[in-house]
């Protein structure tokens, strides 16, 4: 039963820190958008901002929370069998794992279509801050998965 429970305190984890990720790529994928239409001159009002950045989150939580849940997923399985290995790192195992998943899959999508697919991670900090995305979801995951002593 115990490992049961575990294993489902691992999906859920999963699952969360997909979904942290996801909105937190989202949401830079939106600002550096609106920064980049900013600095052309377009005037974007607070309302306007706000809607984007929501709808934006609602156009990307599929397509891109499923290349973030495979990325996670695959990340957190190396993390995990590096982990035990990884002595003053390991607890910044997850987080990292995370991160490099994230800068992976963006890069991946780069290779695929030939340019970025999302127009935030165009720039090397928009790509930095989408990727760090990653490293939020593995703190959350960590924390999610850790397991609890009695």
């Amino acid at each position: 039963m115990g490992t049961m429970k575990t294993l489902g305190r691992r999906l859920l984890a999963l699952l969360v820190a997909a979904l942290v990720t996801t909105a937190l790529a989202s949401l830079g994928h939106s600002l550096f958008v609106q920064a980049g239409l900013a600095a052309l001159g377009t005037e974007l009002p607070f309302m306007t901002r706000i809607v984007t950045i929501i709808r934006d989150f609602i156009g990307l939580v599929v397509p891109l929370g499923g290349v973030t849940l495979v990325a996670l997923l695959i990340g957190f399985l190396i993390a995990a069998f590096l982990k035990p290995r990884a002595g003053l790192l390991a607890p910044f195992a997850y987080p990292l794992a995370g991160w490099a998943a994230m800068a992976l899959a963006l890069l991946l999508m780069r290779l695929a279509f030939g340019f970025s697919p999302l127009a935030g991670a165009r720039t090397g900090l928009g790509f930095l801050v989408m990727s760090l995305s990653g490293f939020i979801g593995g703190l959350v995951y960590a924390w999610m998965a850790r397991t609890r002593s009695r």
